[in-house]
Parts: structure tokens; sequence; C-alpha cells
């Protein structure tokens, strides 16, 4: 018997469940039309997911931009003084 497999992490989760989103809409919008060919139901969950990995990357990658611009910001005493005027 094996070990139990962990369980995903929750930016995993979050990737597997935007990837999940992703497909359902264009499984929608893809397999309902009569004019074009069918992608393989395959291909199209592995570009949903490679869809969402980017998207993920990018959301990180701006929540640290505006964590550095927000650890830039130095408040001084004197200055809040003035804001009572």
């Amino acid at each position: 018997m094996s070990a139990p497999a962990t369980p995903p992490g929750p930016e995993s989760t979050s990737v597997r469940e935007l990837a999940a989103r992703i497909y359902v809409e264009l499984v929608g919008r893809v397999m309902l039309t009569t004019e074009q060919t069918k992608p393989n139901p395959v291909d199209l969950a592995k570009f949903c997911y490679k869809l969402a990995e980017a998207f993920r990357s990018i959301e990180v990658d701006a929540q640290k931009d505006a964590v550095a611009k927000m650890a830039k910001y130095d408040v001084k005493v004197d200055d809040m003084t003035s804001w009572k005027k």
C-alpha cells in the first residue's frame, strides 16, 4: 500500500479552479458553434491550464509590485500632525 497523496496547496487549487472556469467558458463557446471544427477536449483542457498558470503568475507579479510600492512610503509623526490642521 502506498502513502496517500498530499493535497494540493492553495496556489495549485486556485490555478485548477481558474482553469476549470476557463474550460467551461471555452467549451460553451467553441462546442456550440457549427461553423468551426471542434478542438480535442484534452488539448483544450491543457490550453486552459496554461492560460490559468499564466494568469496566476502575472497576478503574483502584480501583487509583488504593489507591495514594493507600498514599502517605499515613509510616514513620520510630523507628517501626521500636519494632517490635523
